[in-house]
């Protein structure tokens, strides 16, 4: 019986090392869970703020797209006014030219 005793002192030894073993490993655990958990915090927002200044960016790309294609038409739009002033100016010297013509030609007439 004093046998059968000190053996079950024996194993009642090695179960509480175990335990103790097994606690401290899973307060380990548990400090790298919550390490990991709050990293993951971290990094979620982080991930939010990356997320939000990519939107923006975005709609500041489209903002600045829709200023240039406004710009490029009213770039256009002056480059027609500059080709009808031209045309304008053409057809104004050649009216005067046509005046002369005419100023002249009746001058001559008169003169007959």
């Amino acid at each position: 019986m004093l046998s059968k005793s000190g053996d079950l002192e024996e194993e009642l030894k090695n179960v509480t090392n175990n335990l103790k073993s097994l606690e401290a490993q899973a307060e380990k655990y548990s400090q790298k869970e919550d390490k990991f958990e709050e990293e993951i915090k971290v990094l979620t927002e982080k991930l939010k703020e990356a997320e939000t200044r990519a939107e923006f960016a975005e709609r500041s790309v489209a903002k600045l797209e829709k200023t240039i294609d406004d710009l490029e038409d009213e770039v256009y739009a002056q480059k027609l006014k500059g080709k009808a002033l031209k045309n304008l100016a053409s057809a104004k010297e050649e009216n005067l030219d046509m005046h002369q013509v005419l100023d002249q030609t009746l001058l001559e007439l008169n003169n007959m």
